[in-house]
């Protein structure tokens, strides 16, 4: 049995299990679907201080698989369905069994809010890579202003709807407003109706559309661990942080879980 069970392959967890696999502790790793979570998004990551000139999301998730490779890392493609905890132990239950471990890590990042139409996309890594006419995005966040950067290379135009002035960080919104093909509005999604092409009633108008993805905010996942308190229950990157979701937040959370992990296991820290 390993010392320590994560939920979720992305940047946190990743990074928690390397840094544990260096001090000789075993973990295993459960994700659903691909390693790299929200990260392969990005369309240019620059928060990390390594890469002054951006890297890109991509890069990062084939970075993260080298990782993987050179710790050696167990990760099981199982979805977990439950949490438990049971005497000393947490229990936790996938789609082809349960696992038992002494300490729980919990680095399932947020889901996207949704709006209430059917056909919208929420996530840039799922858009299929071709040329689209004119793209909407719904949302003036840092994840709007990005995903208007991935999309106006793939894009004649591309038009980013806000309710409100942009929350986005003000260098994104340098970024964006050099790009001749993406044009900022403000007003709200009404409707979408399916024609031969989408059409957006919004607002500030109506058009038709080959893509709507929305970037409103996100939650975090934590619906697995509601309920259960515990001091060997771990919270690492999106799924803690608020409003503060950033690459290098979440490395710094795993490297801490993993020390935190560590110091009780050897000195009996509490703290």
């Amino acid at each position: 049995m390993a010392l320590v069970g994560i939920i979720g392959a992305g940047i946190g967890g990743i990074a928690t299990a390397v840094q544990l696999k260096r001090y000789g502790i075993e973990s295993v790793i459960f994700e659903r679907d691909r390693i790299g979570g929200l990260i392969r998004n990005a369309y240019s990551v620059e928060n990390t201080m390594f890469f002054p000139d951006g890297i890109k999301g991509e890069r990062v998730v084939e970075i993260l698989e080298e990782y993987v490779k050179k710790y050696d890392l167990k990760i099981l493609y199982e979805e977990v369905k439950a949490v438990r905890k049971t005497g000393e132990l947490f229990e936790v239950e996938t789609d082809k069994g349960t696992y038992r471990f002494k300490y729980l890590v919990v680095a399932t990042g947020t889901r996207p809010r949704k709006l209430p139409f059917e056909g919208i996309v929420y996530h840039v890594a799922e858009v299929p890579k071709k040329h689209y006419g004119r793209v909407l995005i719904i949302g003036g966040g840092d994840v709007a202003f990005d995903y208007a950067m991935t999309l106006s290379e793939m894009s004649d135009e591309v038009i980013i709807l806000m309710r409100s002035e942009p929350k986005a960080l003000p260098y994104l919104q340098k970024l964006v407003s050099e790009r001749p093909n993406i044009t900022t509005l403000r007003g709200q999604l009404r409707k979408i109706e399916r024609r031969e092409k989408l059409l957006a009633k919004t607002s500030a108008g109506d058009f038709e559309v080959d893509l709507v993805l929305g970037a409103i905010g996100r939650v975090p996942n934590v619906e697995l661990v509601e309920g259960i308190e515990d001091d060997n229950l771990l919270l690492v990157g999106d799924v803690k942080n608020g409003i503060y979701r950033q690459t290098a937040l979440s490395i710094a959370d795993g490297i801490k879980t993993a020390m935190i992990i560590w110091r009780r296991e050897r000195y009996g820290d509490t703290e």
